[in-house]
């Protein structure tokens, strides 16, 4: 699914199994650069913003200045694993099957029900 993403380029992700959006202004991060910046000069995310980070199978919120819902996802884009709420200066474990990570603002785990399992799609 986000094999073919440009880097830069605004996209869309949708939870299949649900059939609904996750968020509509989602950027990637798949260069070491972008990979390693991330959020860290962001102030917060709105509901419909989040970050690719691909590859990825680790994250932490080290000098975040906000908290991030956190969902891993595998090859088969199936979430492994969902971190909600995750505050700043944490260090979440490493899913050694996980591809890709999709951080998005806090809440948005609980908000659109997304659950361990759900397949993404991005349109």
């Amino acid at each position: 699914m986000f094999s073919e993403i440009l880097e830069g380029f605004a996209i869309k992700v949708y939870n299949s199994s649900k059939n609904n959006l996750i968020a509509d202004d989602v950027n990637v991060a798949q260069n070491p650069f972008t990979r390693t910046i991330g959020l860290l000069f962001k102030k917060s995310l709105t509901a419909t913003q989040g970050l690719v980070i691909k590859p990825c199978c680790s994250i932490h919120t080290f000098f975040m200045q906000f908290e991030i819902d956190v969902l891993f996802v595998n090859r088969k884009n199936e979430i492994i694993a969902l971190y909600e709420k995750v505050k700043p200066y944490r260090i979440l474990p490493i899913h050694f099957k996980s591809y890709y990570v999709i951080e998005l603002a806090s809440g948005s785990i609980s908000a659109k029900n997304i659950q361990k399992g759900d397949i993404l799609s991005q349109k």
